[in-house]
């Protein structure tokens, strides 16, 4: 089985070559890499074309993540899809992991694998490990009221069947948060599961460059604008069922995930912009230094 690896560009020079090393030294040998430069301006094209013989490679013009993944999709020819950010690293046995539990799974147009990772720094030093909480014995109904409360499955560490791209759709270029989005749309709309595996897949990166781009106030309300639109999609009934399940869900949570809970997305979210990214720089500089 075929495993075409997107990995969407944007101004990545710095950590691009680790990048596409990791995707391309893969123990699973079946792969095809597929490298959107999406309008970067920096020494990403130039970068890119180094690997011509390795990879191949999509220029456009900036579109956002969405449109360079999209782009990625049409021009795959492999049976899965993983994604992998230009500044975040695989394992060498990521996609062999991935799908020794994927070619197992009879309906896979309706499950979406994802696994665990480790954050790095910007000098690619582990600090922290990411546990995933282990959602796989919950029916449907449950399982998607977690999602509903709260975002997991880091896409970098997901793998998608094509039949689930072709039967649902791809990625939606008009939102923030696009994995987020196509979590919610695929679960709640169309019967899909994310299933984990418990593996750690790859390293995902936490940089300057991110942090200063976090405005948790507008996330919330981008997040809580894109679960309305995609409950408004189901029948009345349904809609209420999961309303009304997610007030008991959060009324039943342990009070430190209720803490965390009201810290991260209520507190955190109300502070000025500069303050609320003064606290999550803070944060990550203390859990590195815990680790050095």
């Amino acid at each position: 089985m075929k495993v075409s690896i997107v990995i969407p560009v944007y101004n990545g020079e710095k950590y691009l070559k680790e990048s596409i090393d990791s995707a391309l030294n893969q123990s699973y040998s079946n792969v095809e890499v597929i490298a959107v430069n999406d309008g970067s301006t920096d020494n990403s094209l130039q970068i890119l074309k180094s690997y011509a013989d390795k990879i191949q490679l999509i220029s456009k013009n900036n579109g956002g993540v969405s449109s360079a993944i999209n782009a990625g999709i049409k021009q795959m020819t492999g049976e899965w899809l993983k994604i992998q950010s230009h500044d975040d690293v695989m394992y060498p046995n990521a996609i062999d992991d991935l799908v020794s539990v994927g070619k197992e799974i009879k309906d896979k147009t309706h499950s979406i694998l994802y696994g665990n990772f480790d954050f790095i720094d910007s000098e690619g030093r582990i600090f922290r490990h990411m546990q995933e909480p282990n959602y796989n014995h919950l029916d449907n109904f449950d399982f998607n009221t977690v999602l509903l409360d709260h975002h997991f499955g880091n896409t970098n560490t997901s793998l998608i069947h094509k039949s689930t791209i072709d039967k649902f759709g791809s990625f939606n270029e008009q939102v923030n948060f696009e994995d987020y989005e196509f979590w919610l749309r695929n679960c709640l709309l169309h019967e899909c599961r994310l299933i984990l595996i418990p593996k750690t897949i790859g390293k995902y990166r936490i940089h300057q460059g991110q942090l200063t781009k976090i405005n948790l106030k507008w996330g919330k309300l981008y997040r809580d604008n894109l679960k309305k639109s995609i409950l408004n999609q189901l029948p009345d009934s349904e809609r209420e069922k999961y309303e009304i399940g997610l007030v008991r869900y959060r009324k039943n949570k342990p009070v430190t995930e209720k803490a965390r809970f009201f810290f991260r997305y209520s507190l955190l979210p109300s502070l000025p912009f500069s303050l609320s990214n003064k606290i999550i720089n803070t944060y990550w500089h203390i859990q590195k230094q815990k680790s050095f």
